[in-house]
């Protein structure tokens, strides 16, 4: 492991809450709410950007739906719409925000991070929704908001790379189906990317209490979920689905993190689907080091590896 890396994991460890044998749903949720919070301590001080607004879908059948926009310059510029993580009962966009300053000023895109709604309160699929919701917005406010919509991509990371897929995924349907513009690319950073029970991954063993517990995770999963059937629906755990027609896409792995081996069996996946994929493996690095960036130099090295990549789509300004 990275000494940098398990100087976070260390500190993370000092101000977690005592065991207290096995806590209940609310209980457990309450610590894993706060633990998930501790991350945003981690990140680099927020950048200055040109501006950092927030637009509202409005109230339908469903709640109205905030998105942030962090632009780093004025003018037109291509979207890139940032669905965050913290296993969809967690974590937020004001938790990611030094990261997502960061990663508009690296990239110089528009970024759109909608604050979607969480489990347990609003199970799947309410998040998938809401960043559909998002994408449709913006779209249609492409003009107003001086978006280049013929330039989109979906990142995410952790349960935010899972959702980003499941959008990409809708968006081909879309296309094939209505004609719908095409979505350009999806990042995937560290992507959940098989729910079922007790998934058999070696790295879930080997790297095992690295920011993500087994056990922690089960019971993040039912929290997420409505039902244990959802655990092997295509959208949830993407090593099921057809991947053929998905975008061109950039997908991280860290060495030390539990998720390491599905990630690395979803790139497989879409690469034998034809489907374009770069696949940047971090040896060493841990879960979730997107909001490391105070404590961890491969966190800089990350946001290179994503506006180099995004340079195929649009350069940057």
């Amino acid at each position: 492991m990275d000494a940098e890396a398990r100087d976070v994991l260390d500190y993370l460890a000092r101000l977690a809450p005592a065991a207290e044998g096995t806590p209940d749903d609310a209980r457990w949720l309450e610590n894993f709410r706060y633990q998930t919070r501790l991350l945003a301590g981690l990140d680099a001080p927020p950048m200055e950007l040109h501006s950092v607004s927030h637009v509202v879908v409005p109230r339908t059948s469903t709640p109205a739906l905030a998105i942030r926009l962090y632009r780093p310059h004025p003018g037109r510029l291509p979207l890139l719409l940032h669905m965050h993580g913290g296993g969809a009962i967690a974590g937020s966009v004001d938790g990611h925000d030094a990261a997502l300053r960061m990663l508009a000023s690296r990239t110089g895109w528009l970024v759109a991070a909608p604050l979607y709604r969480r489990a347990p309160e609003h199970r799947f699929p309410a998040q998938l929704e809401d960043g559909w919701r998002a994408l449709g917005h913006l779209r249609d406010q492409a003009d107003t908001l001086n978006i280049d919509a013929s330039t989109i991509v979906i990142s995410g990371d952790s349960i935010g790379g899972t959702l980003a897929n499941a959008l990409a995924m809708r968006g081909r349907d879309a296309v094939r189906e209505t004609g719908s513009p095409a979505i350009a690319g999806q990042i995937l950073l560290y992507p959940n990317t098989d729910l079922r029970r007790d998934a058999d991954y070696p790295s879930r063993t080997r790297e095992n209490g690295h920011i993500i517990a087994l056990e922690d995770l089960e019971r993040q999963i039912d929290l997420y979920l409505s039902r244990e059937s959802d655990r092997h629906d295509p959208i949830v755990s993407p090593v099921l689905a057809d991947p053929a027609g998905l975008p061109s896409t950039l997908l991280v792995t860290c060495g030390a993190d539990p998720l390491c081996d599905e990630g690395d069996a979803y790139g497989h996946l879409l690469a034998s689907a034809g489907v374009p994929v770069r696949h940047d493996h971090f040896a060493g690095m841990i879960h979730a080091f997107m909001q490391t960036g105070g404590h961890t130099r491969a966190t800089a090295r990350l946001f290179d590896c994503i506006a180099n990549w995004l340079q195929r789509f649009a350069p940057s300004p």
